[in-house]
């Protein structure tokens, strides 16, 4: 009995790659008339009978999106992917997860695996890659349908949804001035994180509105609990000490918990302590965590709101930008400030 074709026979047959020939399957204007020729006369050959993603490309749909995210292990991407595979469920599709393992090396890696072995994805939704990680024109070459998610990279041809990083700093300032706070440091991470940086700007205009900006501290640390606590710890030790501390992550912000205890310092009674994102577990840290809510299930269901109308044909607009508005969520970890800091 003769073996089943595959799209991989035809690619050999023919003398191009699978992911040429998917693009030749889904009508896609990336194939030259000579190649189309040899795939043609390749499937002839070979008898080439599709199966089911085979077909589904023929659909222009195997009912397939990608999802990239830094980690598997993150809190809050485990929250984000908890929330895209539910809304893409609704739609009936399915989500095929990716993880760069924190490292830039896969995320530049990242295309070519895809387009090799993972052509016949409907779209791709990238979350949490950096700005210099992913090469983002190679997908272009097998993917038409692209969603950045949690990370705005500037001037990219991509649809994308945020939450308002700026918006988050300026909250987060706001409301440590309005407990009288006069000296505040701020712990973030990488400077290619757009998210980041509009964070810092965010929370440098209040302080420069309120006159309190010449005494403002940027530290810049990793993004785990550890990094964070060696981070806030180097701030806390510091002649004239700041009174809060704003850090870019929760992740980072339980570090910074950690590092008060560490130096003697009560939270929230010596130092105020602000988050970002909400993660689960911050209501649950040893002083429940103030935070600015990333809104993370909101931006993974918009996410693949946003993936499947471009699949589905029902838009035809430019890059679509869009950024959520973040909220405060009040707990424990700040209080009004009423007395210089003390250590025991």
């Amino acid at each position: 009995m003769r073996k089943k074709a595959t799209i991989q026979d035809v690619a050999d047959l023919a003398g191009v790659s699978k992911a040429t020939v998917s693009k030749f399957i889904n009508n896609t204007p990336y194939v030259s008339q000579k190649t189309k020729k040899k795939i043609e006369e390749a499937i002839k050959t070979l008898q080439f009978q599709p199966n089911s993603v085979a077909r589904g490309l023929v659909k222009k749909s195997t009912k397939l999106i990608g999802l990239v995210v830094s980690n598997y292990e993150s809190m809050l991407n485990m929250e984000l992917i908890k929330a895209v595979e539910a809304e893409a469920a609704k739609y009936q599709f399915s989500v095929v997860l990716f993880s760069t393992n924190d490292e830039e090396r896969h995320e530049r890696e990242l295309p070519e695996v895809l387009v090799n072995k993972y052509e016949h994805l409907d779209g791709i939704i990238l979350a949490n890659v950096r700005k210099e990680g992913v090469e983002l024109d190679k997908f272009k070459q097998t993917f038409q349908h692209i969603v950045l998610l949690h990370r705005h990279i500037p001037n990219s041809a991509f649809d994308y949804v945020v939450i308002d990083g700026y918006q988050g700093g300026r909250i987060a300032a706001e409301h440590l001035v309005s407990l009288g706070h006069k000296k505040m440091a701020m712990i973030t991470g990488p400077r290619e994180i757009y998210q980041f940086q509009e964070r810092i700007r965010g929370f440098n205009d209040v302080l420069q509105e309120n006159g309190l900006h010449q005494d403002f501290l940027v530290v810049r640390s990793g993004q785990t609990v550890e990094e964070g606590l060696t981070a806030a710890k180097k701030v806390l030790i510091r002649p004239n000490a700041p009174t809060a501390i704003f850090a870019s992550t929760d992740v980072m912000a339980l570090g910074v918990l950690e590092a008060a205890r560490d130096v003697g310092l009560n939270v929230p009674c010596d130092l105020s302590v602000i988050g970002f994102d909400n993660i689960y577990f911050s209501k649950f840290a040893a002083v429940p965590l103030t935070t600015i809510d990333a809104r993370m299930r909101d931006l993974g269901e918009m996410a693949v709101r946003l993936l499947i109308e471009r699949l589905e044909g029902r838009t035809k607009e430019g890059v679509r930008k869009i950024e959520l508005s973040p909220n405060l969520v009040k707990r424990e970890s700040c209080k009004e400030r009423k007395h210089p800091i003390q250590r025991s």
